[in-house]
């Protein structure tokens, strides 16, 4: 089979990039061996444009949005599914100190305002010390998307579904084979997995496990998405998202006791409604030292590339790279200078692939 392009992955990466490569009219074969609990489909699909203990904006969140609309946008039109639903993100401040801290960001960004209804949320939390609302936010799911384009990807013949096998990959500065395949290029959009990836597992990653239950709280609005320790996120069925962990120096990707317990507990504190958990899931986050994602090719082997390390800001910053990397496969445009892996060229060109 003669292909322009092969991509190692679907979740976010991976659709985003053959969505684009196919409606520029490139045939595109993407191999991925399906994993419910990959970091996309465990993730919230949360949009945030505010960020950190800083409480800042989030890094070129201004230039993230705009090309996140229209590319969730187009993928709802084509595949006939809604993908992104509008929300506020209400923040319950643990503090005074932190509520000085934020009506003080509010100043700096219209994105973040002083909510002026807390009244009514008395029915349904414990809080003290105010609440800020940030604004606009979104929930992509990203896991109607995953499937819904898998299934388009099915129907064109276009998906191979296993586990890549290394060894069979034969690849040369002019293009690369792989099990009867051959394509201009190989893109690596396998997330957490890349730490397996002969020719990518020595660039930064700081991989992190992340751990989110799933509960049914009936009588909570879903009118907003709600942050105090833990966000509450509306989720499929009328459930809800709670979490999640950020857990660096982990050594399974297990769901963990230590976790539901004390997220348990905050849930106790924080909400006056009843609750029930019905599903408890680990995944690990595709982060990088350096904050910034892998985009690129390796500098010993042009044929192969990679476009990962969204962490988790993935649904924000996806749609621009994917975008990127795209444009520079088609039209020959640069890849953007602070995520392209030319950084860490010192780093690749000691790998012994």
């Amino acid at each position: 089979m003669q292909a322009d392009y092969i991509i190692l992955g679907q979740g976010l990466c991976g659709t985003l990039l053959s969505y684009h490569l196919i409606k520029a009219g490139k045939k595109v074969v993407v191999i991925d061996a399906f994993n419910p609990f990959s970091a996309g489909r465990v993730a919230s699909g949360l949009i945030n444009p505010v960020t950190g203990m800083r409480v800042v904006k989030s890094w070129m969140i201004d230039d993230f949005l705009p090309v996140a609309d229209a590319t969730y946008a187009a993928l709802e039109r084509q595949l006939g599914i809604n993908i992104v639903t509008p929300y506020s993100l209400l923040e319950f401040h643990a503090t005074p100190e932190i509520h000085n801290t934020y009506r003080e960001r509010a100043l700096q960004t219209s994105y973040l305002t002083e909510y002026p209804d807390t009244a009514s949320l008395d029915p349904y939390f414990n809080f003290n010390f105010g609440i800020s609302e940030i604004s606009p936010c979104s929930i992509i799911d990203m896991r109607s998307l995953q499937n819904a384009w898998r299934t388009a990807l099915q129907e064109s013949g276009s998906l191979l579904e296993e586990k890549f096998d290394w060894s069979q990959l034969n690849a040369t500065s002019g293009g690369i084979t792989y099990k009867g395949i051959t394509a201009k290029k190989l893109i690596c959009c396998e997330g957490s997995a890349a730490m397996e990836n002969p020719y990518f597992s020595l660039l930064p990653f700081a991989l992190n496990k992340g751990e989110v239950l799933i509960a049914d709280i009936p009588d909570l609005p879903r009118t907003h998405i709600f942050k105090h320790h833990l966000k509450i996120t509306p989720w499929e069925d009328g459930l809800s998202w709670v979490g999640s962990s950020f857990d660096w120096k982990y050594t399974d990707l297990l769901p963990s006791e230590t976790f539901r317990a004390k997220a348990e507990q905050q849930l106790e504190s924080w909400l006056k409604i009843p609750f029930s958990i019905k599903e408890h899931w680990a995944a690990s986050r595709p982060a990088t030292v350096d904050h910034k994602p892998f985009t690129g090719f390796h500098p010993l082997h042009p044929a192969i590339g990679i476009l990962n390390g969204m962490g988790a800001k993935g649904c924000s910053q996806a749609p621009y790279f994917a975008y990127n990397m795209a444009q520079h496969l088609i039209e020959g445009t640069d890849l953007f200078a602070e995520t392209d892996i030319k950084r860490f060229t010192k780093i690749l060109s000691r790998t012994t692939v």
